[in-house]
C-alpha cells in the first residue's frame, strides 16, 4: 500500500501537470505543422486526427499507448487485457472523425524475452483487433533491458491505427449548431487514463487482490479493458445525421473543446461509476478535478441534431447504455451545473 500521508488530491500532485503538458504539446505542434508542407495534409487544428489527401479520400493514422495502466498489469501479473486497451485508444480516436479503422500495428518494448508474458500481451492485441474488426499487419518487438532497467519484467506497449475515409464523409465538428443534442455512451470504467493518480489514491486503502465495496477486486476493476466503439459508431453513421464525435480520454470532458468552438451545457451527466467516487472520496478530490482527468463514466460523446435523438438513442442503447447528457450552446464553455463545474478554453 501507499503512504496515506502522501495522497494526491490533484493530477499535478500525482506527478502529471496538465498545464505543463499543454505547453509542451503546443511546442511539439509547431514542428508538426512545419511538416505539412511535405504532403497534402487535410487538417483541423486540435481535432483527433489529421489526414493525407489521396484523391477524394483521406488517409488517417492515430498513435497511442496504454500508459501507467501497464503497472497494474505488472503488479497483478495479468497481461491479456492491456492489448485491448492499446487498440481501443487508437481506434476510438479515429472514430472521433467518423473514420472507420482499417488496420493496426503495434510496438512492444520489453526488458526481457519472457515468451509467456509476450504471448499474453499479444493475445490482448488480437482480441482488440477482433472487436474492432481490423487486421494486425505487424509491428515491432524491441528488447531493451538498459532502457527498462528498474525491473526485469517491465514492458511498454503502443500502437498505430490506420483509417481511410471519403473526404465528404469526415465528421470534424463543422456541422455542429446551437441546440444540437449531446449524447454520452457509457464507459466500462477508468479505461486507460488517469492511472497515475488512481493508483496512488487507491493504493492507500486497497491491495490489488482486495474486494471493493461493489464486489469486484481492485485489479479486476482497474484492468477492465477500454471499450471499443466501432460497431456502434459505424451503425450510427450509416443511419443518422451526426455533427460531432469525441473519445473521452485524458483531460476528461474537456476533450469536447476539440470538436467545436461552441459550448456544452451538460445538465444530465450520469452518476459517476463507483470506482470514480471511491477515488474522489479517498483522495478528497474535487469534482472539477475529477472531470478534468477521468471519463467519469462517459467513454464517447456524440452530437446530433435534435430530430435524430430518438433514432440514435434506440440504436446506440442496443450496444451500450447511452443517454442525453446535454446540448450545444453559444457560450464557448463546458458547464456541468449539478457539480458547479465550468471549464473555459
Amino acid at each position: 500500500m501507499i503512504d496515506e500521508n502522501n495522497i494526491p488530491s490533484t493530477y499535478a500532485e500525482a506527478g502529471i501537470d496538465l498545464s505543463v503538458e499543454a505547453r509542451v504539446l503546443k511546442k511539439i505542434n509547431e514542428y508538426v505543422k512545419k511538416t505539412y508542407s511535405f504532403g497534402e495534409v487535410v487538417s483541423k487544428e486540435n481535432h483527433y486526427a489529421n489526414m493525407i489527401k489521396l484523391g477524394d479520400y483521406g488517409l488517417a493514422m492515430a498513435s497511442d499507448g496504454v500508459g501507467t495502466k501497464i503497472l497494474i498489469a505488472l503488479a497483478a501479473k495479468k497481461y491479456d487485457t492491456v492489448g485491448i486497451d492499446c487498440v481501443a485508444m487508437n481506434v476510438n480516436d479515429l472514430l472521433s472523425m467518423g473514420i472507420l479503422p482499417k488496420a493496426f500495428v503495434d510496438y512492444l518494448a520489453v526488458s526481457s524475452l519472457d515468451e509467456e508474458v509476450i504471448e499474453e500481451i499479444i493475445k490482448g492485441v488480437y482480441k482488440g483487433c477482433e472487436i474492432a474488426r481490423i487486421p494486425l499487419l505487424g509491428g515491432e518487438l524491441a528488447t531493451v533491458p538498459e532502457m527498462l532497467a528498474k525491473r526485469n519484467d517491465t514492458f511498454d506497449l503502443a500502437g498505430t491505427a490506420l483509417g481511410i475515409i471519403s473526404l465528404d464523409k469526415v465528421i470534424d465538428g463543422s456541422g455542429i449548431q446551437v441546440g444540437d443534442i449531446v449524447l454520452g455512451i457509457s464507459s466500462s470504467g477508468i479505461h486507460s487514463n488517469g492511472f497515475t493518480i488512481a493508483r496512488k489514491v487507491l493504493g492507500v486503502k486497497y491491495e490489488l487482490s482486495e474486494e471493493l465495496p461493489w464486489g469486484k477486486t481492485l485489479q479486476d476493476e482497474l484492468l477492465t479493458p477500454t471499450r471499443i466503439y466501432t460497431d456502434a459508431i459505424e451503425e450510427l453513421l450509416s443511419k443518422c445525421e451526426v455533427h460531432g464525435l469525441a473519445h473521452i480520454t485524458g483531460s476528461g470532458l474537456k476533450k469536447l473543446f476539440r470538436i467545436t468552438n461552441y459550448g456544452f451545457e451538460l445538465r444530465q451527466v450520469p452518476q459517476p461509476h463507483e470506482i470514480f467516487e471511491e477515488i474522489r472520496k479517498l483522495g478528497n478530490i474535487s469534482y472539477h478535478e475529477m472531470y478534468s482527468v477521468f471519463n467519469m463514466g462517459i467513454g464517447f460523446v456524440i452530437v446530433i441534431p435534435k430530430k435524430e435523438t430518438e433514432k440514435a438513442l434506440g440504436l446506440l442503447n442496443r450496444y451500450y447504455e447511452t443517454q442525453i447528457i446535454g446540448k450545444i450552446v453559444n457560450d464557448p464553455i463546458i458547464s456541468i451545473p449539478q457539480y458547479d463545474i465550468v471549464f473555459s478554453r
